[in-house]
């Protein structure tokens, strides 16, 4: 997207001090209800003895270290801070776009519980993915983040569910 883009984007939030706070809040709530959910999971999978466990830790551990180490090196700008506007949602980091680990990490553990046998698990994880989608939609509304950011983390989620298809 190009500076008028995102300008246009971004208006309404600048306008409408309510509709930048309710964004912010959906936001929060979405990603403290997708990362609550993870260690939840983990306690259960350790509780029953699911042999999906250690992958259950392994594949979004080594996706999140795997894209930090990748944000760090590429060091891609954010969109406010390319074209010079306040985010919708605040947020201050310099640099660190690419790919967008808060859409990584919220697909990833969504993918995770997609991968289980057990039949709630895997409704569960429906619901997770549709939380991700949203989150990865407010991220680039809110001008924290570009689109390719966001296309990246669903890709590098991607290969997490196939890294769990080959191994479970």
């Amino acid at each position: 997207m190009q500076a008028a883009a995102y300008e246009k984007l971004t208006q309404s939030f600048r306008n409408h001090p309510k509709l930048t706070k309710s964004v912010h809040i959906f936001n929060r709530v979405l990603t403290g209800m997708v990362f609550a959910a993870y260690p939840l999971l983990l306690l259960y999978l350790a509780a029953e003895r699911e042999k999906t466990l250690y992958l259950s830790v392994i594949v979004p551990l080594d996706g999140f270290l795997i894209v930090s180490v990748f944000r760090y090196l590429f060091n891609r700008q954010r969109p406010y801070e390319r074209y010079d506007f306040k985010p919708a949602i605040p947020k201050d980091t310099k640099g660190k776009s690419f790919p967008s680990r808060h859409v990584f990490s919220a697909a990833v553990i969504a993918v995770t519980f997609l991968v289980q046998r057990n039949p709630i698990l895997v409704g569960l994880g429906a619901g997770l993915i549709v939380a991700a989608l949203i989150i990865g939609v407010i991220r680039v509304i809110a001008g924290v983040h570009y689109v390719s950011d966001v296309l990246a983390a669903w890709a590098c989620a991607g290969i997490g569910w196939i890294i769990y298809a080959i191994f479970l």
